[in-house]
């Protein structure tokens, strides 16, 4: 691939949501140029580091979250995300691409009890008291030997999309592969991807959480980013 334009430089960096402030000395893709994040910070880089899925501002990435003790009201664009199951339910919630909020919900009983609480659960707090304007939740993959749980998690996953669609909050079910290489966290094996996402989430925000809640954190992450043009056409 040839020298890119500075226009061409420009559009790519865009598309990530940051703007370029110079590309003086480029010359290929590992050369400098600086960026500025949506909220201001200027950061050099290589192009093609920009270009790689995790990149994000390395300065917003510093911030040491407290995590409130309950939901703070809602004062911007406002993503959630499930790391769902049907007895342990990672959710995180950020604004603006900044963490808000993050907890684990435990749901015991019967199969069927339980997809009955978490429906209203995510009917009556999340979307009428929490008031997304984006949810974001991990798609389903099957394990092999794990029939029921792939079972049991598909009917979940229907339950969260119909209610979702029920109250027309827009929704992306992402693939587990897909937000892992974004984050970065992809590894040999399933305990060693659970390892590497309570690291990722520890070194990102300074807080210590167990993997269901560190992953919901980072499924969050990557549907902000992922979805940076929906937030600017639905505004703050």
């Amino acid at each position: 691939m040839g020298r890119l334009s500075t226009e061409k430089i420009k559009e790519e960096v865009e598309s990530k949501g940051f703007t370029l402030v110079s590309d003086e000395g480029y010359e290929n893709i590992n050369s400098l140029i600086t960026v500025k994040c949506e909220h201001g910070h200027l950061t050099q880089v290589s192009l093609a580091d920009f270009r790689a899925a995790s990149f994000t501002c390395p300065q917003c990435d510093k911030v040491s979250f407290v995590n409130p003790t309950s939901v703070p009201p809602k004062q911007g664009y406002r993503v959630i995300a499930f790391d769902q199951a049907t007895e342990s339910f990672g959710l995180s919630i950020f604004e603006d691409s900044q963490l808000k909020f993050f907890n684990l919900y435990t749901f015991n009983g019967l199969l069927k009890d339980r997809l009955v609480r978490i429906k209203k659960f995510v009917e009556d707090i999340v979307i009428k008291e929490w008031k997304p304007d984006f949810i974001v939740m991990e798609d389903i993959q099957y394990q092999w030997g794990a029939v029921l749980t792939f079972k049991v998690l598909a009917e979940l996953l229907g339950v969260l999309e119909t209610v979702c669609t029920e109250h027309n909050i827009p929704y992306e079910v992402v693939s587990p592969n897909v937000w892992r290489k974004y984050a970065g966290t992809c590894g040999k094996n399933r305990t060693q991807e659970k390892q590497l996402s309570v690291i990722t989430v520890q070194e990102k925000y300074g807080v210590k959480v167990n993997n269901d809640v560190a992953e919901a954190i980072l499924i969050g992450r990557y549907g902000v980013h992922s979805h940076y043009q929906i937030k600017n056409a639905f505004g703050n």
